[in-house]
């Protein structure tokens, strides 16, 4: 709703035939709000014909991008997305801008990201944090890639950086709890676990990565415990029953791998992902 109020005020107190711009962007917030986003679709190419060179058209460009986003249409979601970016004139760092490139910069960083191009979006998140350092999102995105290619002392810079801005981000905890873990520093990510199931006691997700830690100590009484408490909190998740899966395996019992393997595909897991642990289980 803000980003809607944003856009409206960016087109108020327009003369003449902007008033017909004008009165294009309330029927797109109009579309927008209602999910309509075929008809917001249209009224945006439209709206973007009156005045193809206008600057304000970067949020036009942002909202068509994550319209095409959502509908799998990735090539036209970047075509969007860089066509806003490229709209927005450079300001002075201490200036005021109503037209901001950050949501531009994180919609195109989130789509190469999908489409397995970290390399692209690091230059995304690299351009967004120059200007604004403690932009969340974009902080915690990079700290994932990082992490994903072994640069783990960037990861950790920006992990910290993240927790002291915002000290209670859930996801940049967790990352952090992993980072330790793959880094050699099991301690520390046990106890940054067993704090986060403190706080966070029905996310599944925080059971898994200490059930992994647990595992790796070959505690496997300990991991069974954690793998079933995410069970309870998320039963219809077939990462659960991945999970307990190949556990059970690592505890030799072959049997009930399979059954766990077997309920993961019923409840919607790739045939693919499941395969090279089925195999093990004959």
């Amino acid at each position: 709703m803000k980003r809607f109020l944003l856009l409206f005020s960016l087109f108020t107190f327009l003369p003449g035939y902007a008033q017909v711009y004008e009165r294009n962007v309330k029927l797109v917030i109009e579309a927008l709000a209602a999910d309509s986003l075929s008809k917001a679709e249209k009224l945006i190419q439209q709206t973007i014909q009156l005045d193809p060179e206008r600057e304000s058209n970067a949020v036009l460009y942002q909202y068509l991008g994550e319209i095409y986003q959502r509908g799998g249409q990735n090539s036209q979601a970047l075509d969007a997305y860089t066509k806003g970016i490229a709209l927005v004139k450079p300001q002075p760092a201490a200036a005021k801008h109503p037209i901001s490139l950050a949501g531009l910069l994180l919609g195109r960083a989130s789509l190469h990201l999908m489409m397995n191009n970290p390399e692209r979006a690091l230059l995304d998140y690299d351009k967004l944090l120059a200007t604004d350092p403690d932009n969340e999102e974009a902080l915690f995105f990079r700290a994932f890639i990082y992490s994903g290619q072994r640069r783990n002392r960037e990861a950790r810079t920006d992990y910290d950086h993240l927790l002291k801005v915002n000290p209670m981000h859930e996801d940049a905890r967790l990352g952090l709890a992993i980072l330790n873990s793959k880094d050699g520093r099991p301690r520390e990510a046990m106890e940054q676990l067993d704090a986060l199931i403190q706080l966070y006691p029905t996310h599944a997700r925080h059971y898994l990565a200490r059930c992994g830690l647990y595992e790796q100590r070959r505690e496997y009484e300990r991991a069974i415990q954690d793998v079933e408490r995410a069970i309870e909190c998320e039963p219809d998740n077939p990462e659960c029953y991945l999970t307990r899966a190949s556990l059970y395996l690592a505890m030799k019992k072959k049997r009930l791998a399979g059954q766990d393997c077997r309920t993961a595909i019923s409840l919607g897991a790739s045939g693919s992902h499941v395969a090279s642990i089925l195999e093990k289980t004959r």
